[in-house]
């Protein structure tokens, strides 16, 4: 059985509000790394120890860092994992295949685009 290694996460970065989309494989993570977006804040830590994928983001929903342990079988498996606040709710993070993650970044990114359209924030030349 061969399995795909690569992954993609990602994080909304709590500085700047930017995504920030890392690609990696599950041999890179096994050494503990720390990530940091274009701006230079850092983001988030990840690493595998045994079976299970540990991530520990700097949440832009409540300013606290939150950890979260996955079973490595499951992310390997899932198309995406879907990493809320576990205070606010808010999604901050997005774990899987490569284009499960851009997909839902696009999304996102369209769907914000509309709100500050619709909110007066930004013109139609803005948003294009």
């Amino acid at each position: 059985m061969i399995v795909d290694a690569s992954k993609k996460i990602a994080v909304k970065c709590s500085e700047c509000g930017k995504y920030n989309i890392i690609s990696t494989n599950f041999f890179e993570m096994k050494i503990p790394t720390n990530y940091r977006c274009t701006c230079g804040h850092k983001m988030f830590k990840s690493h595998i120890n045994r079976e299970e994928v540990l991530i520990d983001i700097d949440c832009i929903a409540c300013e606290r860092v939150h950890s979260y342990r996955f079973k490595l079988r499951d992310i390997i498996e899932k198309p995406i994992t879907i990493i809320g606040c576990p205070s606010t709710g808010m999604e901050i993070a997005f774990l899987g295949k490569d284009r499960y993650v851009d997909d839902v970044v696009q999304r996102y990114m369209d769907d914000m685009f509309e709100l500050l359209k619709a909110l007066g924030i930004i013109g139609e030349r803005a948003a294009k």
